[in-house]
């Protein structure tokens, strides 16, 4: 399972999770290495030669600073198959500076157990596969130097080295796969809240929505109907302000996009004199970013500014903002008697 994720909230991944990108984490990489290197000096195999010992030094760093510094996880492919590699790499100029197994033994070896730590970690950043051909090749490696002229120790042998080796990056590939496991619950988790948090949201903005309409009735509507109750008969003027109201009603409802004040009484202004004013909203703006969907709605805006201004008697100015995925967003059209004029905004590329 793949731990990167793409959107605006943060969420886990398994190094975040093991806090490999931390300060301490750094600091205890950087204390284990040296200490694991220093172990040349107690065999006095690093003053044997100290160019490869600083080379097998140089090499283990860098693919330890891969290793924590990968910016997502898994690490990318690239860099996974050089950090599975170096280790044995930093191997080779390990037996290098040792020469013969006799000189020095295998307590020497410091880049094995450094190396396997080093696969324990890739592991933890998802790429187990790489992770075991890199132990692979680093275990063949050390075996294949010992077995030039081993010697006897009590301390440790080359076979009860490598299974040691082997179980602990066994024991951490079981690690691995349940802390992505963990992950993987913790991130839905996350999308499960987000979605909470979203619904709750839209349905905060629905409700303010509504109690918006609800003043704007209260204002407008409201003593229109009483009008109505109590006269028994209405004026011309009142059936012009009614027939008005219910139009800015229906433009409020179906042309959310559009239905800003000074647009809706631009499109009032147009209708007192006499023009048919349509306006339609089918969602084209809805999945836009909000720059996109601003930068878009001022260009519908000032289109449809232009042909309501103009607007006369004989006029039918029709707005309509399309549905999703068309290339075209929204059409404006001012039909009169001198002609057809039409706008078409598209998305912006």
């Amino acid at each position: 399972m793949s731990d990167s994720r793409t959107g605006t909230g943060p969420f886990a991944d398994t190094p975040t999770l093991a806090g490999l990108r931390t300060r301490g984490a750094i600091i205890i990489a950087l204390a284990w290495t040296i200490t694991e290197a220093l172990r040349a000096t107690v065999t006095d195999a690093a003053g044997r030669e100290p160019g490869w010992w600083l080379l097998s030094i140089a090499v283990i760093a860098v693919a330890t600073g891969l290793l924590l510094r990968a910016s997502r996880d898994p690490v990318p492919l690239r860099a996974s198959l050089v950090i599975a590699i170096l280790p044995a790499v930093a191997a080779v100029a390990n037996i290098a500076m040792m020469g013969q197994p006799s000189g020095f033994g295998l307590y020497a070896a410091w880049t094995w157990p450094t190396g396997t730590i080093i696969m324990c970690f890739l592991v933890l950043r998802g790429r187990p596969i790489l992770a075991w051909a890199g132990e692979v090749l680093l275990s063949s490696v050390i075996l294949w130097w010992w077995n030039q002229a081993p010697v006897a120790s009590n301390v440790t042998e080359a076979w009860q080295e490598c299974w040691w080796n082997i179980s602990f990056l066994g024991t951490c590939t079981v690690l691995g796969v349940a802390m992505r496991y963990q992950v993987g619950i913790i991130n839905e988790l996350r999308d499960t809240t987000a979605s909470v948090g979203v619904d709750q949201a839209l349905a905060e903005a629905r409700t303010a929505e509504r109690d918006r309409q609800l003043v704007y009735l209260n204002a407008t509507a409201r003593p229109l109907l009483e009008k109505i109750l109590q006269s028994e008969t209405l004026s011309d003027a009142d059936l012009t302000e009614i027939a008005l109201v219910e139009a800015q009603l229906r433009d409020r409802i179906r042309a959310r996009g559009l239905a800003s004040e000074s647009l809706l009484d631009a499109a009032r202004d147009a209708r007192a004199r006499g023009a048919t004013v349509v306006l339609l909203d089918d969602g084209a703006l809805d999945g836009l970013s909000e720059p996109d969907r601003e930068a878009a709605q001022s260009r519908i805006v000032k289109a449809l500014h232009t042909e309501l201004d103009r607007a006369t008697a004989d006029s039918t100015v029709t707005a309509r903002i399309l549905p999703p995925g068309r290339p075209t967003l929204a059409t404006v059209l001012r039909l009169s008697a001198h002609g057809v004029r039409r706008h078409e905004i598209a998305a912006e590329r």
